[in-house]
């Protein structure tokens, strides 16, 4: 199916062509019909349901073979969606900080990034998943630089230095299991290592990918560059950011433990019980250092690594239900968390104590950051109630007591972090202060947001038969 390299491709080619004859506002739309492109075969993709493309020809194992399924194409889509709405709110005027051969250059790097993250989901070569990887890392290093603040460079040079470890990581255990297997196809592989006689180069192999993607998902403890990166990366950046970059690293984890090493392998080695303390400890300490936060996108950065912890809880069961609940977190959540770091973006000083009273300055800003820090908490008629109660029923059906009693100790942290972004919204101001006159470029993409947050919440079929099938896909 020759739309499955669409995706891929449409980025890649105009992050040159932008380079080369881009002005500003030029690159700005070159690099938004790149992204509409790839979203438009993104959706002829999910539509078509599961394909294979085999490049130039060559058939799989010996050639490059691209595979889209329950679980990869709706990632595949969220990509490129978020791609879209994020770089609809960052045209030339919102990067104003940088000079225009540097706006530029910008965009050219956003597509690449957008092009590394689909290529990591619809290939099924072990090795260009990392190839992929190193594409949207380095990509994000510098569109992550471009922050208006020098704190943006520092955020940068430690998720680089971190970055690079966790991709080196990737590439050993790669490496390792192409030692033992004498393939890079991910199908070919699963069925050469219950085979192979060498089982201590397997082990390592697994526990080298698995700490590299842990790491670049920013899984407890490896979360330490997250919160300077979504804090100090242009608002843009950030949304696009929470919404795809840790999704995608748990994407490729999921893929080479539930596809490659099977549950079995995984039971056998605890690898559940390991990822189920993990994602306990990492709701935990999020939800905790989340409201000790002084500024908004802070306070978000630090909850994302709570909701992460609930994604890997799900994954942490080994079954369609508990996959299926983590996949309907993943969207959920990188509709919810983009969303919000698009509303902060747009706030001229998000320290929390300056929200007072921004329900009568800029009341469209407030109520989607209300409806989005409501979801976020997991109130009824949000879509982030539905993805909570699913998670639930998953936890309850495999018996998982510590992970239900971790789940409502969070959200009852959750409660104490969104009520300080939610009740100095609706308070009268302390003075009479100017209203917010955002452009219609970030109003557009907020509303979508906060517009799916509410429809999923009150019609969520859509999502839970998303999140089924990639449930079924990995299992």
């Amino acid at each position: 199916m020759n739309t499955l390299i669409l995706p891929v491709l449409a980025p890649l080619l105009a992050a040159p062509l932008i380079v080369m004859f881009g002005g500003p506002r030029r690159s700005w739309l070159l690099a938004l019909a790149a992204l509409a492109a790839a979203l438009a075969s993104s959706v002829l993709i999910l539509l078509a349901g599961e394909a294979r493309n085999a490049l130039g020809g060559w058939p799989s194992p010996m050639g490059i073979e691209l595979v889209a399924d329950g679980a990869s194409a709706p990632l595949l889509l969220l990509v490129n969606l978020a791609g879209l709405l994020t770089l609809v709110s960052a045209p030339p005027a919102a990067l104003a900080h940088l000079a225009p051969p540097r706006q530029a250059l910008f965009y050219a790097l956003f597509c690449l990034c957008a092009c590394g993250l689909s290529g990591i989901v619809v290939t099924g070569d072990a090795f260009n998943v990392f190839v992929f990887l190193e594409i949207s890392s380095l990509a994000t290093y510098a569109i992550v630089a471009a922050g208006p603040r020098r704190a943006a460079l520092r955020a940068a040079f430690q998720y680089l230095i971190l970055g690079t470890v966790g991709g080196t990581f990737v590439l050993l255990g790669i490496g390792l299991w192409y030692l033992a297997t004498g393939s890079l196809n991910m199908a070919d592989i699963a069925e050469r290592l219950p085979v192979s006689s060498l089982n201590r180069t397997i082990l390592a192999g697994a526990a080298f990918l698995l700490l590299g993607f842990a790491l670049k998902s920013a899984l407890f403890p490896l979360h330490q560059w997250l919160p300077g990166v979504y804090a100090e990366a242009p608002p843009a950046v950030a949304a696009f950011l929470a919404a795809t970059g840790t999704k995608v690293s748990l994407y490729a984890l999921a893929r080479f433990g539930f596809t490659v090493l099977g549950i079995a392998w995984l039971q056998a080695h605890h690898v559940d019980l390991a990822l189920q303390i993990l994602a306990c400890a990492a709701m935990l300490f999020g939800s905790s250092a989340a409201f000790m936060q002084g500024r908004l996108r802070g306070l978000l950065a630090w909850s994302s690594i709570a909701q992460l912890g609930y994604l890997v809880l799900g994954l942490s069961l080994l079954s369609s239900a508990g996959v299926a609940a983590a996949w309907l977190q993943l969207l959920i959540h990188a509709l919810v968390k983009g969303g919000l770091f698009l509303a902060a973006g747009g706030l001229a000083d998000d320290r929390l104590t300056a929200l007072r009273g921004l329900g009568r300055r800029d009341r469209f800003t407030a109520l989607c950051l209300t409806i989005g820090a409501l979801s976020l908490l997991g109130v009824p008629l949000t879509a982030g109630f539905i993805g909570k109660w699913v998670l639930l029923q998953a936890l309850w059906a495999d018996g998982a007591v510590l992970g239900l009693v971790v789940l409502a100790a969070s959200s009852a942290l959750a409660v104490v972090y969104v009520g300080r972004i939610v009740l100095p919204l609706w308070q009268a101001p302390e003075d009479e202060t100017p209203r917010l006159a955002l452009p219609l470029t970030s109003r557009l993409p907020m509303a979508v947001t906060a517009t799916g947050s509410l429809l999923f919440g009150v019609y969520p079929a859509p999502l839970l038969a998303l999140a089924a099938a990639a449930g079924e896909a990995l299992t």
